[in-house]
């Protein structure tokens, strides 16, 4: 039996439950073990079926939650892999040997059809012409899009269309596109605007339990097969690109291991102490307090008493001495920091004097030390000569920039970097201003405490409850920093003998909120369900280590869109996963909420999932909204506990209002409350400049990572060179772009990360396009194309 916690009803595990199936061919573990596993399991499912005669989500029937839910009964869990289909957390879905088999579904879900722009969940028959909803997608986008103009995209929707089309039923609703193109390939081409075939997967792969992992395997491999040839997995490198990165690493590393050894020896070098100017301040001192440190001397040669040696320290400093002191820093660390980032430390951390949006001007910097350090170059006066003045002014983005102080030399750049999705930087005087403003006339700036104490003020309310409006959800509580509402909100939730089950690349404010928990942990691989089905049914089975008591609760982590990767979640497959299992679902939408879904609500929205079946939505408001913070949204009694347990509400100062209405002005202008479309305007726009960005990226021939339909655009770099030259190429330019090194990601993995703005237009698009595929072919990044890039 479950243990119940301290924790409100709601939080506590819904049921423990695996079916015996899943119980027996979890892994094998000895019999006390296993007996205890699989009593657990009983007892928690006689709970679950005690437990659907409460008016709970789970006795909802597929008509209480509309066509929504009804499309995942007749298609989506019977057409794809065994563990959707049986006893899962919702007891009224029908299994694979359900009465409503293909030809039923056909029929009864016929006059269902609708627009799959204005439906949350879009259902596809078997044998649907792939044309025909291609051109009714085309046709459902709003008109007042581009009310000015026309659309910017004619020439290229038909492709825009089918690759969103594409992703989307492949990677979100797992039905699978068979095309007929016209050199007899398998998949559509990036120049192919051939018939389509959509076929529901019950017509590809059969789903008795017997076969279930070998029909696994051959829908992996379909999907794999049918999927964009274009499109690169993240974990697939090339082996020269692989050979070549590593000489390069192992070049950095013995030569700055060779520039140490010449440091230590010759007691030079630019991370070696000034000795100089320590023994200088030491002889002022010390001739200052001359009459002291004689009397000081004399009174110490009088006492006779034996003083211990101490060993003297190799540099001018006492924690230069490494018998007394242990070192500060690693020396791996501290090694990489000095001898690989330094390096490259003008490609990070770069300054700006505008807002973020599409266009943004950054701040130059210059290094007197090597790029030990960085500073503001500030007016041309400080350039040494006329040569370096006129080697600014001469470029062709040279700009000075406005305000205090005046006359800083700055670059224009095209904004390819910032998380300014939704273009609320560029007409933040149109749609936000006067809001903002107004609440300064009433409100502070900061209210200068915690909101358990006087932190609270009617923004705060009025946010909350529109958030979890937003959202479909019962209550919502807001933080003052997004990394820090993962980090504080995960240890109030879970502890010492829960399970936290998270997905390997999530974010690392999950990780660090993971390991302050107390709880175990255990990653599965990246948005690979059948992986997490074998974690949890293994930790049901066997319980905790050692004791193999069972777990008091067990919670998977996962993102809406992965930072790094530009990948939507496997949202689908997972809440069947955690309603089979009884786990509950923690849900990071930083990067998606307002960015996806036809009205901005996220995964959930995209992917046709029902709000309620996630049990816990985090968010962030520095993305879509123009704002700070994140959220927390869930059932009542979840919010009411963690007002309470969280210290990101508890300790830390609260949200300050004028971000409030800048939150509350965002979210009116995407709901369409402001009395505008520009809010629809802006999620349509969004949608096609990343998936024109993205197609053409694709077509260089560059390995580009991630699903359409998604604003973050990875495009591999590989080569720790590469990752400096790529920025600089890209600065000179014009172009202001984010490079991705080791550690934000594996050692091997280097990228930069483009993140697209409703604001760009298609024209500023096309320039950077044409200035990045002139530096992919100088820097040899098209490994798409040629093994050698």
């Amino acid at each position: 039996m479950v243990k119940r916690l301290g924790l409100p009803s709601s939080l506590r595990r819904r049921a423990a439950a695996a079916p015996s199936t899943a119980a027996a061919g979890a892994s094998s573990g000895n019999k006390r073990g296993r007996s205890r596993g699989r009593s657990a399991l009983s007892e928690a499912a006689n709970n679950n079926n005690t437990n659907k005669a409460s008016p709970d989500k789970d006795n909802r029937t597929p008509q209480d939650l509309g066509e929504i839910t009804t499309s995942i009964a007749k298609g989506s869990l019977t057409a794809s892999s065994p563990r959707k289909n049986g006893s899962g957390g919702n007891g009224n879905l029908p299994s694979s040997g359900s009465a409503l088999d293909t030809a039923d579904m056909s029929s009864q879900s016929s006059s269902n059809m609708t627009d799959l722009n204005n439906q949350p969940e879009p259902w596809v028959e078997p044998h649907v012409d792939g044309e025909a909803l291609l051109a009714r997608r085309v046709q459902s986008i709003p008109s007042p899009q581009y009310a000015n103009d026309a659309d910017p995209y004619g020439d290229v929707r038909n492709r825009l269309e089918h690759s969103s089309l594409r992703d989307k039923l492949t990677h979100a609703h797992h039905t699978y596109i068979r095309s007929a193109t016209p050199d007899g390939g398998g998949c559509i081409g990036p120049a192919s605007a051939a018939a389509t075939t959509i076929t529901n997967a019950a017509n590809i792969a059969t789903t008795t339990t017997t076969t279930s992992s070998k029909n696994n395997k051959k829908q992996r491999k379909r999907r794999k097969a049918l999927a964009d040839p274009n499109k690169h997995d993240h974990n697939h490198i090339p082996f020269f690109a692989a050979m070549t990165t590593y000489l390069g690493y192992t070049v950095l590393i013995f030569i700055g291991h060779v520039r140490d050894v010449c440091a230590s020896i010759f007691r030079s070098g630019r991370y070696y102490r000034n000795n100089i100017a320590h023994q200088s301040q030491q002889s002022n001192a010390a001739s200052s307090s001359t009459r002291t440190t004689t009397n000081a001397l004399i009174a110490a040669a009088k006492s006779q008493q034996p003083q211990q040696e101490m060993p003297k320290p190799t540099g001018p400093f006492p924690s230069d001495n490494p018998r007394a002191y242990a070192p500060l820093l690693k020396s791996w660390e501290n090694f990489y920091t000095r001898r690989l980032y330094h390096r490259i430390q003008d490609c990070f951390n770069r300054p700006i004097a505008s807002r973020p949006g599409a266009a943004i001007r950054v701040l130059e910097r210059v290094s007197w030390d090597g790029n030990k350090t960085m500073e503001v170059l500030g007016s041309l006066d400080n350039l040494e000569t006329h040569r370096q003045r006129d080697e600014y002014t001469r470029g062709e983005h040279f700009v000075l920039s406005e305000g205090q102080p005046s006359d800083r030399v700055s670059r224009a750049c095209l904004n390819l970097g910032s998380y300014n999705y939704l273009g609320f930087a560029d007409d933040w005087d149109v749609t936000c201003r006067s809001g903002v403003l107004s609440s300064l006339h009433q409100l502070p700036i900061s209210p200068s405490s915690s909101r358990v104490e006087y932190g609270t003020t009617s923004l705060h309310v009025e946010v909350e409850e529109i958030v979890a409006k937003f959202l479909q959800k019962d209550a919502a509580m807001v933080l003052n920093m997004g990394f820090n509402t993962n980090a504080t909100t995960i240890p109030a939730l879970m502890e010492r003998g829960d399970l936290l089950v998270s997905d390997e690349l999530n974010h690392t404010s999950i990780v660090n909120g993971a390991r302050s928990s107390g709880a175990a942990i255990r990653t599965f691989r990246h948005n690979d369900a059948d992986h997490l089905e074998q974690i949890l049914s293994t930790a049901i089975v066997m319980g905790r280590p050692r004791t193999r008591r069972p777990w008091n609760k067990i919670m998977v982590i996962v993102e809406g869109i992965y930072s790094m990767e530009g990948e939507y979640c496997d949202l689908r497959n997972i809440v069947a996963v955690c309603k089979k299992y009884g786990a509950y679902l923690y849900l990071d939408e930083a990067h998606s909420i307002g960015a996806m879904g036809p009205t901005g609500r996220g995964c959930c929205e995209y992917t046709g999932v029902d709000p309620a079946d996630v049990d816990i939505l985090m968010g962030t408001f520095t993305k879509s909204f123009g704002g700070m913070g994140g959220y927390i949204a869930g059932n009542k009694d979840v919010i009411a506990y963690l007002r309470k347990k969280c210290a990101g509400s508890s300790f830390h100062n609260s949200l300050s209002p004028v971000v409030c209405q800048q939150i509350i002005s965002s979210f009116k202008v995407i709901m369409g409350e402001d009395g505008t479309d520009i809010g629809k305007r802006k999620l349509t726009a969004l949608r096609d400049n990343s998936n024109y960005f993205r197609m053409r990226l694709m077509d260089m021939g560059l390995h580009v990572l991630g699903h359409f339909d998604s604003p973050i655009i990875p495009v591999m770099l590989y080569n720790p060179t590469k990752i400096a030259a790529f920025s600089r190429e890209c600065l000179k330019r014009g172009l202001a772009v984010v490079v991705v090194g080791f550690p934000a990601v594996p050692i091997l993995m280097s990228r930069a990360r483009f993140c697209i703005s409703a604001a760009h237009t298609r024209a500023e698009l096309d320039r950077a396009l044409v200035e990045i595929e002139e530096i992919a072919t100088l820097l040899k990044l098209k490994y798409n194309k040629s093994t050698f890039g």
